[in-house]
């Protein structure tokens, strides 16, 4: 039907107040009544509530428009819930078209008459745009109710159980040769001191015996391809070179002749080159460090083969490249400790008697170097320990943002050291102090009362260390120097080293500090900026153990709730389309496109677009050189009309 013969309409919403206010409606309906190519001109008080729906569906079915402009709000607020109305009226869906006159006027400005201007012009702009716009349809697929994991700490432990008890089947991908996570180094959890290896360690069974869960560690998601319902999970599976007999036992350790600084206890042990990372680890089964083996370096050794009863020691084993299928992703991968060597006055590094916080936990783990004994590198058990706050926090060259939890963590400290002096020293050197929530206040109360001195200063990155006579000297602005046995820098969180390949292979957005963007912080903290990725724990931002468990649970529920079996999952409608007849194949758009979207027909020398996967972004429309490709509802000559529409009166 030309674009002169049809039969439009406009229904202008008033947003209670909040447009109506803003923009002179008379006015506008004025304007729009003198128009010829608006048959109807009507408005409401809330279009988007349940009564102004229905009054949208009635004048839908009594008026029969082929177009219907709708000026309100943000299509990205409630363009889905009009073209729902317009679709049980018998409508296409693009039959309807908005004009953001709340945003674009009501929110921008407080000059009525300006206001007014610039909402009759998006409106004309929409209705010249709207008589060119093309019918859309509806596609769907089923999908897929399994979930890929990624990251075996607690958070997705908990997500993997909780979807395998619904039912689902999940693959969980771990990078290290074992579950567990950061907090597999940690004794005890504050503020309630609960102890984290016995809270693991039947979550790490309860994973190992389900028969809904995979167990995919010393892997790495090497691509993601597809869409929500329907996601192809591509996984390196490195070679551990022992193979699944391996039950633990560990007699191959003893007779290992190679010892190297351990990953796990972050330097300050050591381990064999075949290694497990600690007792009653999942999977059992060791793994050997080809870059430390000798068997690997000059065939010299084969100690581990020939300990072995079980025959589990295989050189010859090779990495594995696996291809899973899933209807979610769900990220845990975690947060990194900021590293506090850059900060030279603070010495780290270079004075052996100060550690890191993550450093303090291992040497006061019982599964730690020192099996639980706070001792120095030199063998000293420390009468007194100051720890700084905030290393690293609040610094624009380094972590522009606080935390939220390091404050908690390093009053931590002086409760494990009194445990085993408690006549020990404990100073806590801030500046600002955060404790959320009554039950971290209660336990900074707690440490008050015990004897850790908590001493403030406004000048923390100032402060500087210094080493004499075997003991750290503290220099603190306008405050006399003193004397500790060791220092614990409380560093601040920042996102894991991988979190921006890992972004970019799933095409997600990351927020400014590098954790990824929730789709909401208010309405939807564990989605992401792609429907059916799901984020839990410190990949979203630094939090403590409860959250993340609780975060990991909200992310499996709705990842559970949205891939039900049979349930159909809606694609992009508005993709992109490749004219054969224009394409030349050059191949560009198929090197351009984020989501491997766009394939070569070899046999036809031309590009095609996979619509099931293609997601509407118009990459490949922007870098076409021969103009041969368009996006649906984004047509040139549709942008031109509304271009045309906002510039002339």
């Amino acid at each position: 039907m030309p674009g002169d013969a049809l039969k439009m309409g406009l229904m202008l919403c008033k947003c209670g107040n909040t447009i109506f206010q803003a923009v002179d409606f008379d006015a506008v309906v004025a304007w729009a009544r003198k128009r010829h190519d608006l048959q109807f001109v009507l408005f409401h008080d809330l279009l988007c509530s349940a009564e102004g729906r229905s009054y949208t569906l009635e004048v839908l079915q009594q008026e029969k428009p082929d177009r219907l402009i709708i000026a309100a709000c943000s299509p990205r607020a409630h363009e889905a819930t009009f073209r729902a109305v317009a679709e049980k009226a018998g409508l296409n869906l693009a039959a309807i078209h908005m004009a953001n006159i709340r945003e674009h006027c009501a929110w921008v400005t407080t000059d009525k008459a300006e206001a007014t201007r610039k909402a009759i012009a998006l409106i004309r702009a929409a209705v010249e745009r709207a008589r060119r716009h093309e019918p859309l349809q509806r596609r769907s697929v089923e999908c897929n109710t399994d979930l890929v994991v990624i990251g075996g700490g607690i958070a997705g432990m908990e997500a993997a159980l909780l979807a395998s008890q619904a039912g689902r089947k999940v693959t969980l991908v771990e990078r290290d040769i074992s579950l567990g996570g950061r907090l597999m180094q940690t004794e005890e959890l504050a503020p309630n001191m609960e102890c984290a290896p016995c809270l693991l360690s039947p979550r790490l069974f309860k994973i190992k015996d389900d028969p809904n869960i995979t167990i995919l560690t010393h892997s790495e998601v090497t691509g993601v391809l597809g869409f929500h319902g329907n996601f192809t999970v591509k996984i390196r599976k490195r070679a551990r070179y022992v193979n699944q007999n391996c039950v633990g036992c560990e007699a191959c350790f003893p007779v290992c002749p190679v010892e190297v600084k351990s990953g796990f206890h972050l330097g300050l042990g050591t381990r064999k080159a075949v290694y497990t990372l600690f007792p009653g680890s999942v999977p059992a089964a060791a793994a050997i460090d080809r870059q430390a083996c000798l068997h690997f370096k000059d065939g010299s050794c084969r100690a581990c083969a020939e300990a072995c009863s079980f025959g589990a020691v295989d050189f010859e084993d090779k990495d594995e490249e696996r291809a899973i299928s899933a209807g979610a992703v769900i990220l845990a991968t975690g947060f990194t400790p900021f590293d506090p060597s850059p900060l030279a006055r603070l010495g780290y590094g270079k004075i052996p008697e100060v550690y890191s916080l993550p450093e303090f936990e291992r040497i006061s783990n019982s599964n730690g170097p020192s099996q639980g004994t706070i001792r120095r590198r030199d063998g000293k058990i420390p009468a007194s320990v100051a720890v700084i706050h905030c290393v690293g926090s609040l610094q624009d060259t380094a972590l522009p943002y606080c935390s939220g939890i390091c404050c908690l963590l390093a009053a931590k400290v002086g409760e494990v050291v009194r445990k085993q002096n408690p006549k020990a020293k404990v100073f806590n050197i801030h500046d600002r102090l955060v404790f959320a929530g009554q039950a971290a206040q209660e336990f900074y109360t707690e440490q008050v009362k015990a004897g850790t001195q908590f001493l403030a200063t406004r000048d923390l990155a100032k402060v500087t260390l210094v080493r004499k006579k075997g003991a750290v000297e503290i220099r603190m602005p306008g405050q006399k120097p003193f004397g500790v046995d060791m220092v614990v820098l409380a560093t601040g969180a920042g996102p894991a080293g991988d979190a921006e390949t890992l972004g970019t292979l799933l095409q997600i957005e990351s927020g400014p500090a590098g954790f990824f963007k929730p789709d909401s912080h208010f309405l939807h903290s564990i989605g992401t900026s792609l429907d059916g990725i799901y984020q839990a724990g410190g990949c979203a931002g630094p939090c403590l153990a409860d959250q993340a468990v609780v975060q990991a649970q909200a992310a499996a529920g709705e990842a559970v709730s949205q891939l039900v079996p049979g349930k159909k999952i809606e694609l992009e409608i508005q993709t992109s389309i490749i004219d054969p007849d224009l394409c030349k194949g050059c191949r560009l758009c198929e090197a351009l496109c984020p989501f491997s979207a766009i394939a070569y027909r070899p046999e036809l020398r031309v590009c095609e677009i996979n619509e099931a996967v293609c997601r509407g972004c118009g990459t490949c429309v922007a870098g076409c050189p021969n103009l041969a490709i368009g996006a649906r509802h984004f047509q040139d000559a549709q942008l031109q009309a509304e271009l045309e529409g906002l510039l002339n009166d």
